[in-house]
């Protein structure tokens, strides 16, 4: 609207993916990210920009969102995407994490895949298996964050319950895997712990994840 990212009172920009290769499994993950940027350009950009009560006032910075990603493991098996969101709207730079795991073989060959399915633990989907992966993994995680308050280790808030912790991490969908194949479990910067402390992240390895389960 005459205006360039330079200009702009209001900018967003966003930088996806796209992977060479005539593999079918390349070629359905392209499709996935081509259909993630269209959903941005024609459903997320123009909510987020209706949802502005106002823009900054000449002299002041610009507002502005901006979407980047990070291969964070790439195998023969899984190929892990972390995108990481940075919004500054006039007050602070606020960051947020989403994360999508690909199967690079077997039946989900291409397909994103949950938590449950990376551990193994179903061939379909299957609510049971989803449920004890979950509840896995919030006990898991609950005991650190319980450790870490009692050790005064993060600024977790005062009055944090383990429900305010369940509403603010979903475990089939809030992971990604690192370098060395551990599963990195994230929780948002800012709700349950102040925003110096960012984004919450909680590594374990699948042989840890399945020990727990009594199945490593």
């Amino acid at each position: 609207q005459g205006s360039t990212a330079d200009t702009a009172s209001f900018a967003y920009s966003y930088r996806l993916p796209q992977f060479t290769g005539e593999q079918l499994q390349s070629e359905a993950i392209n499709a996935y990210f081509a259909a993630y940027a269209a959903q941005l350009v024609g459903t997320v950009i123009p909510q987020k920009a209706a949802e502005l009560d106002s823009l900054p006032a000449a002299g002041e910075p610009a507002y502005s969102v901006g979407l980047d990603y990070s291969v964070t493991e790439s195998t023969a098996d899984y190929l892990s995407v972390l995108l990481i969101s940075q919004e500054f709207l006039g007050n602070t730079l606020m960051e947020s994490w989403s994360s999508v795991v690909f199967a690079l073989n077997g039946i989900y060959a291409g397909q994103p895949i949950t938590l449950s399915q990376a551990m193994g633990l179903e061939q379909a989907a299957d609510e049971s298996a989803q449920d004890t992966a979950s509840e896995l993994v919030y006990g898991l995680v609950w005991q650190i964050v319980l450790y870490e308050i009692g050790a005064m280790q993060k600024a977790y808030f005062p009055d944090v319950t383990e429900a305010d912790f369940r509403r603010a991490f979903t475990p089939e969908s809030d992971f990604y895997f690192d370098e060395n194949g551990n599963f990195v479990f994230f929780i948002q910067a800012g709700t349950i712990a102040g925003e110096v402390e960012g984004v919450l992240t909680f590594p374990f390895s699948l042989a840890e994840l399945l020990s727990a389960i009594g199945k490593g």
